[in-house]
């Protein structure tokens, strides 16, 4: 019997020693808990890729949140997009009228050519005029190609530097089976991300682009194979975003509730021995509101800075759809198919262009959430 009080009085001692060194314990309420959690990394990337543009900031967020003083503003944030896309639609006006000048063109010469009989001239004529849309879309196509590349590549520079930061934050009152299986869930998104949608899908764009610029000019005998094509890189990032965010959601379901059931036991037993387990149960809810706190500061902030990585981008693939789309619609009344055709081709590569950086981003988005959720309301 002595021997069960004595073990019990030391494993008292032992959760009360952890709970008294946990570092939103010591000195002042939170002033520590940067000890265990350095967001240097995190703020040095995030600085590093949003430029002079922004001026969030990640470490004086998490800071001021944990504090209870943090004034962000997200409809602050929706007007500097907004003022982007204007921008990016002054930027688009120039292209949109050299569109309709070109189709307005290739509808001449092909309604001339019908008119005086001479349909190898007015044939010639369309063709030049759609090489001169083609350089035109080609031109286009590249850059919003490297703007949906270079997005994901910053996106995952951030989480490489975010998720150590977050996965420590997670471990802070007893979540370590949680933040063990959210830190591999990660590693192995930002693996698939980067070897499938930037070294397969993307390229994959390319063909689907490609095939569809030629389909007008070969008789539309590659048609069969731009719907298929279309329809892989659909498929094929709709997959990798359920089975990345399945498999998390399943880790959700249990680890959270096996971390919880040993904090439990491991409390309940320091919790019964007379003269200690008042003193438990005080630093206890302490230390466990106050890890709530901090993982919930740290998840947002990670939050904000990927919406804010990823607004910008997403606004300019969509509106050079958009005034592709646009374009292919004005000239179809006066214009050749084929020029029709072309214009559709370049507005739904810029959509699955979009698609991958949105689906990149929801996946961190929904990742970071669900990790929250199941380790604080459990």
């Amino acid at each position: 019997m002595r021997g069960k009080i004595v073990k019990g009085l030391a494993a008292g001692l032992l959760v009360l020693g952890w709970l008294v060194s946990s570092p939103v314990c010591q000195g002042e309420e939170f002033a520590d808990f940067t000890d265990s959690i350095s967001l240097q990394e995190a703020e040095e990337a995030f600085q590093k890729l949003q430029g002079d543009a922004g001026s969030f900031s990640l470490w004086e967020y998490v800071t001021d949140a944990a504090s209870g003083e943090t004034d962000f503003s997200l409809s602050g944030l929706f007007e500097q997009c907004a003022e982007y896309g204007a921008d990016v639609l002054e930027e688009q006006k120039e292209t949109l009228l050299r569109i309709l000048a070109l189709g307005l063109l290739a509808g001449i010469f092909v309604n001339f050519s019908d008119t005086v009989g001479e349909k190898n001239m007015g044939e010639t004529g369309f063709y030049i005029t759609y090489t001169l849309l083609f350089a035109t879309v080609a031109v286009g196509f590249a850059s919003v190609l490297s703007v949906a590349r270079e997005s994901l590549l910053d996106l995952l520079a951030f989480m490489k530097a975010l998720v150590p930061s977050f996965s420590l934050a997670l471990c802070l009152g007893g979540g370590t089976g949680s933040a063990a299986a959210w830190y591999e869930t990660m590693l192995i998104a930002m693996a698939l991300i980067e070897s499938l949608m930037i070294y397969v899908f993307l390229p994959g764009v390319q063909i689907y682009f490609m095939f569809g610029m030629m389909n007008p000019l070969a008789g539309y005998h590659f048609t069969r194979v731009t719907e298929l094509a279309g329809s892989l890189l659909r498929g094929g990032a709709k997959l990798l975003f359920g089975v990345l965010l399945g498999y998390q959601g399943i880790q959700g379901l249990l680890l959270p509730v096996m971390d919880k059931v040993k904090q439990n036991t491991l409390l309940n037993t320091a919790r019964g021995i007379p003269g200690v387990g008042d003193t438990v149960r005080s630093v206890a809810d302490t230390v466990f509101g106050s890890s709530l706190l901090i993982r919930s500061a740290v998840g947002t902030g990670g939050l904000i800075c990927i919406l804010i990585l990823c607004l910008r981008p997403l606004i300019k693939l969509l509106l050079f759809a958009l005034v592709y789309k646009l374009g292919g619609a004005l000239v179809q009344p006066v214009s050749d198919n084929r020029m029709t055709s072309a214009l559709t081709t370049a507005a739904e590569s810029a959509k699955l262009l979009a698609g991958y950086v949105f689906a990149g981003a929801l996946m961190f988005l929904l990742s970071i959430t669900i990790a929250l959720a199941a380790v604080n309301f459990v």
